[in-house]
């Protein structure tokens, strides 16, 4: 920021949300107009560029301040800010379980209280609902009044955030807290866990409970914390008008692992505008080097199915999809000799699917139970805990385990179904990346399927992740054409948790 009296950008925050530019000089708005202009990757749009600003009131929203500022400096443009002014409440002492080791979630605390408003990045098993936890605590204790909400998507996450958040709490004499889920709306509670899912039900035309609707009306109009999990899987259109409608929020907590998808930049820049941008990263390779992540390897099946005779019909994504991934004899039967590896080996495997039915037909044949969304949540957690306490084990999974649920002493994950998003990548693999007392190595199996329309270039996307995160020479490839590869996959595995 320039000293100077004669700057050309002058910025001044106006709202929790809103930044004003209107007092810049000619040159100063024509720089922010420029930096706040975005290319349109539709190209089918109507319009070539995307404007995060607003040209009548010459304003813009708190999460285009970053990139603001970023274009700037980088073109040497003198600006000033007024700006609030947020720091960590006086007399705070922040919980001395986030030392040593979990220093980024005491840092991660440290810059949400000096922003208040954004997203803090954090891998899988980095802590994210602790996090939250503490930051829950400090508003408690320093705002006497006001509510918190924290948002999740689906049962398995929401059950898992309320147990987290009271184990948190033990330490401080427990602490009560309000639901939200199903048909069931209670806000009584200072704090309050909700399913996404049941707040828009209940707000929708569907829903004939006019009290209910009402209550959570009010309750939305004067909530002073809202804060979202996940809300990389949680910013559609829909859910960003929902966010955008509590309107007297003093506070804004979104956390994920990985907040903006490479497959998505319109949506990325309307999650950016809103939530104040990325606050505070904490990188998988850093909880590695600490000791909160395991160290992995990934070992990749390569099919190629230009090689195999398949009776093709059409050659639209879902056709080729089900013939080539879910239904193919070469690729499943690869699957089930590798899960039969592993469970041999003793090694506690979690097979993830995308389609229900495939993992239920992979189930049938291999005799290994298989949970989804469609499984009652009692037999979900009855498997999920078997799974856990079991010495080995196998469970089959939909993507219920995707992302959020909590299983560091898994030490196998099969990712089987391909895919294009990067952020489901990492989401998954992140199941098995937790340390234990007696785990700090993981294993992330994953299937690179070659074929000349959408295949190839999906698998090469995920490849691409995996060697930016742990390099290549953590990474092992095997050709299932060839007639050794399941003895040197069980080889490999052997080697590297040391199994004689």
């Amino acid at each position: 920021m320039n000293d100077t009296k004669n700057v050309d950008v002058k910025i001044k925050r106006i709202t929790n949300f809103v930044y004003s530019f209107r007092l810049s000089t000619k040159n100063g708005i024509r720089h922010v107009v420029k930096a706040l202009t975005f290319r349109n990757p539709n190209p089918y749009a109507c319009a070539q560029t995307i404007m995060k600003y607003d040209r009548n009131k010459l304003t813009f929203k708190i999460g285009m301040y970053p990139t603001l500022i970023e274009y700037l400096e980088h073109h040497n443009v003198s600006y000033e800010v007024e700006d609030y002014d947020f720091k960590l409440p006086k007399g705070i002492e922040i919980d001395d379980r986030l030392t040593g080791k979990y220093i980024h979630q005491r840092n991660a605390v440290e810059a949400f209280y000096k922003q208040r408003f954004g997203i803090i990045q954090v891998p899988t098993r980095g802590g994210k609902t602790f996090i939250m936890a503490e930051i829950l605590r400090i508003f408690l204790a320093s705002e006497k009044e006001g509510n918190f909400m924290f948002c999740v998507d689906g049962i398995t996450l929401f059950s898992q955030a309320v147990n987290d958040i009271k184990k948190f709490f033990e330490r401080y004499g427990g602490i009560e807290i309000g639901e939200i889920k199903a048909d069931h709306v209670d806000l009584s509670k200072r704090v309050t866990v909700a399913m996404i899912q049941t707040i828009q039900s209940t707000l929708s035309e569907r829903c004939n409970d006019r009290a209910k609707k009402k209550a959570l009306k009010k309750y939305i109009k004067d909530l002073k914390f809202l804060s979202v999990d996940e809300i990389h899987d949680n910013a559609s259109d829909s859910r960003l008008k929902l966010y955008k409608s509590f309107k007297s929020i003093d506070y804004l907590l979104l956390l994920s692992a990985t907040p903006y998808k490479s497959e998505t930049p319109i949506q990325n820049l309307k999650l950016q505008e809103f939530s104040g941008d990325i606050i505070y990263r904490i990188t998988e390779q850093e909880l590695r080097e600490r000791g909160v992540l395991s160290d992995y390897k990934v070992f990749l099946f390569a099919i190629d199915h230009n090689q195999i005779d398949y009776d093709i019909e059409d050659d639209d994504y879902r056709s080729l999809r089900d013939r080539l991934i879910f239904n193919s004899d070469v690729r499943n039967s690869a699957l089930i000799n590798i899960v039969k590896i592993l469970h041999r080996l003793k090694l506690k495997t979690l097979v993830l699917f995308q389609s229900v039915e495939h993992g239920e037909v992979i189930s049938k044949r291999i005799g290994y139970p298989f949970i989804s969304g469609k499984t009652k949540q009692k037999e979900r957690e009855k498997r999920k805990s078997e799974f856990l306490n079991c010495k080995g084990g196998t469970l089959l999974a939909s993507d219920i385990f995707k992302k959020g649920v909590t299983l560091p002493e898994c030490e196998v994950i099969i990712i089987v179904d391909e895919g294009l998003e990067v952020s489901s990548v990492i989401q998954k693999k992140g199941r098995a990346l937790g340390v234990t007392e007696t785990k700090d190595k993981s294993l992330v199996i994953d299937f690179i399927d070659i074929y000349d329309v959408y295949f190839s270039e999906h698998s090469e996307s995920r490849l691409e992740i995996y060697v930016s995160e742990i390099g290549e020479k953590n990474i092992g490839m095997l050709d299932v054409t060839a007639d050794d590869y399941l003895y040197t996959f069980e080889q490999w595995t052997r080697k590297w948790f040391n199994i004689k």
